[in-house]
């Protein structure tokens, strides 16, 4: 029970940190969201042709990630910018804005030097994160996503801690900021898990969101970032099991508690794996979901910009759902999900 001084916080909405800082990105923003591993070991040629496709469905944005592990991975004095810097500039030529994902540490700053863990100063992460702002916010990027999907322990290995992850996000604000004042933070999309695993593997969203609020650092992001994937049900804000409706409950209802009900959620990964003979989507449905969740959208006001997940197929195996996100096959059939995306107006 909260008594008090915090009570009369709480049921005023004074709770939480700094006020709100806009982006750039729109609100009605739908964009793409593909793993810099589908991007990174294309030759130019093909790297172009794929980027002169995205805007020709109309694409204006893409979320992809800025691996802090391939950036310094020889040392904190190093930096090598190659990777990110053709993404961007080429994004930029077709007139597409980057929404960078910032996280993987690399093996120098391990807390653990013997395994793949989080890093030991999150202020180095912090520093990594200022130089980068430096260096693309003249190439126009404003926002940053801080980390992916930090309650799973596949992306925040070697699982998911959020005394950790606050320490790191409280890092990462503070270094971005001072690079660029009127930079917006995105805290970075939890996956949509409902309940913990007891083998440390997942932590429920709002688990892991409350913690992150108990280490203090409520002030330390703009917006939250969610992956409310759906299987091959549409999206629905009232649905049971949805993980559009842990949206609009839960987690909607532990950021009003902390002050931050005008705070946005944004959709920064959504998709549907079309593996249909595996329990995936028919993809005619995962067309559906596409229109269904940009129509949900723009219709919510709590609701932020939608990258769908993902340009094409990363490959064939009926057995890995993974392989089955895409608009279009592995070898380059169009899905109708592609249809939809071309016929949205997102200007």
């Amino acid at each position: 029970m909260i008594g008090g001084i915090a009570a009369i916080l709480l049921q005023f909405g004074f709770a939480g940190g700094a006020a709100v800082q806009a982006s750039s990105i729109p609100d009605d923003a739908v964009g793409l969201a593909v793993g810099l591993d589908a991007l990174r070991w294309q030759d130019s040629l093909d790297l172009r042709a794929e980027f002169a496709d995205y805007a020709a469905m109309g694409v204006r944005w893409l979320r992809t990630d800025l691996n802090w592990a391939s950036i310094q991975r020889d040392g904190p004095d190093s930096f090598d910018w190659s990777e990110m810097d053709r993404i961007v500039d080429l994004a930029a030529s077709f007139g597409i804005g980057v929404l960078p994902v910032a996280g993987s540490t690399p093996e120098w700053a391990w807390a653990n030097p013997e395994d793949h863990s989080p890093p030991g100063d999150p202020q180095a992460f912090g520093r990594f994160l200022e130089a980068a702002v430096r260096r693309y916010e003249p190439r126009g990027i404003d926002t940053w996503e801080i980390w992916n999907e930090p309650n799973l322990d596949g992306p925040f290995p070697p699982r998911p801690d959020p005394v950790a992850f606050a320490a790191i996000l409280k890092a990462a604000h503070a270094a971005i900021r001072a690079a660029d004042p009127d930079a917006t933070v995105i805290l970075g999309g939890l996956a949509a898990a409902t309940s913990t695993d007891r083998s440390g593997r997942a932590i429920a969203a709002v688990e892991f969101l409350q913690r992150v609020y108990d280490e203090g650092a409520g002030g330390s992001f703009d917006a939250l970032g969610f992956h409310p994937y759906t299987g091959a049900s549409l999206p629905d804000l009232r649905g049971w099991r949805n993980s559009w409706a842990l949206m609009a409950g839960p987690i909607r209802d532990l950021m009003a508690a902390h002050g931050d009900a005008e705070k946005k959620i944004w959709i920064t990964e959504y998709g549907a794996p079309t593996n249909e003979a595996e329990g995936g989507a028919p993809e005619s449905r995962q067309a559906e979901q596409l229109a269904a969740s940009v129509d949900l959208a723009r219709v919510t006001p709590w609701l932020g910009p939608v990258f769908w997940y993902s340009y094409r197929d990363l490959g064939t195996d009926p057995k890995d759902r993974e392989d089955w996100f895409g608009l279009m096959a592995a070898d380059g059939r169009v899905k109708p999900a592609r249809e939809v995306l071309e016929g949205i107006d997102n200007k």
